[in-house]
């Protein structure tokens, strides 16, 4: 039997889950943006660079990271790995490919485990 406080703490944990899931979907929805004017005019041409100033949900990447810093790195790897898993079965290349990216800046700036270090760590907490 579990206790009370337990309880308390897997339905925090959820709705922490459900919150962080949605922060990393807009963020993924704006690397999506920035690939897509990217890939539409050439990243060597000004017409792009002008096209990817124009996301304007790029203005709140700040506040996002800022909310994804409050989760724990393997909770950050956990619930973007379970979203990129999404887009493979949906075949949503474009959002995979910025989720992708995302993934690499969360791990650059230890926002997110590195894959190894991520599988190392399920497998201790499974041991």
């Amino acid at each position: 039997m579990t206790s009370q406080g337990e309880r308390v703490s897997a339905i925090v944990e959820a709705f922490d889950d459900i919150i962080l899931g949605y922060v990393l979907k807009k963020l993924t929805e704006v690397f999506e943006a920035l690939m897509a004017a990217s890939k539409k005019n050439h990243p060597d041409n000004m017409t792009g660079l002008v096209e990817m100033g124009r996301v304007k949900a790029a203005k709140k990447i700040p506040a996002w990271l800022n909310r994804v810093k409050h989760s724990m790195p393997s909770q950050v790897t956990r619930v973007l790995l379970e979203q990129m898993s999404d887009s493979q079965k949906s075949k949503h290349d474009l959002r995979f490919e910025a989720q992708a990216v995302l993934f690499e800046v969360l791990v650059e700036e230890s926002l997110a485990m590195d894959a190894a270090s991520y599988a190392e760590w399920i497998n201790k907490s499974a041991g």
